[in-house]
């Protein structure tokens, strides 16, 4: 008695891969106002199709740096001494390289920017401080490289470019890359 059997395909949470990364911002483009180097933290979901080195990722990025402003009307913030916070919430496609331990990517993604600044108001009943948010389109583009301790399991370098987009806010840092380390592993 003969059996035909296929190869075994591996479970669908082998395929969702969850990197998490810590890093540098650097602002490339400060339109008139003094950015200092900010922290990156990049999280995100990974499905890796089988049998195909294209794959797709959610990422949620959040960037954080002080800035010195010059009194720039076209900001939404009358601090000269603040706090720049951008969130991303992006999606897109790659394409990804390994043999054995090491590997290597490309990413393209798009989604929503949100760019955060406070901003003091004088009231009767003292200052009080709020945030403006602006929403505009964000673009990222990544390379990384990847060494596997395990299977699934991969210590990861990522510079990231942020070019922002024709819709960015003019005067504000508009061009960020960063330079993040981290991980990349499945769940199961």
């Amino acid at each position: 008695m003969s059996c035909f059997c296929n190869a075994q395909n591996e479970k669908f949470t082998s395929k969702l891969y969850f990197p998490g990364l810590v890093g540098i911002d650097l602002h490339l483009y400060d339109g008139h106002l003094n950015y200092r180097r900010g922290i990156v933290i990049n999280t995100g979901a990974e499905y890796r199709p089988e049998n195909t080195p294209l794959f797709f990722r959610f990422n949620y990025d959040a960037l954080s740096s002080k800035y010195k402003n010059g009194n720039q009307p076209e900001l939404p913030t009358n601090v000269r001494n603040g706090t720049l916070h951008l969130n991303y919430f992006l999606l897109g496609a790659g394409y990804r390289k390994r043999t054995k331990q090491t590997g290597w990517y490309f990413l393209a993604q798009t989604g929503l920017e949100q760019r955060t600044y406070d901003r003091v108001a004088n009231g009767p009943g003292g200052y009080t401080i709020d945030q403006v948010t602006k929403q505009v389109l964000g673009l990222k583009f990544t390379g990384g490289f990847e060494y596997y301790v395990a299977e699934h399991f991969a210590l990861i370098a990522e510079p990231a470019f942020y070019p922002g987009s024709y819709y960015s806010i003019q005067g504000s840092s508009n061009k960020n890359l960063s330079i993040s380390l981290g991980f990349t592993t499945t769940l199961f």
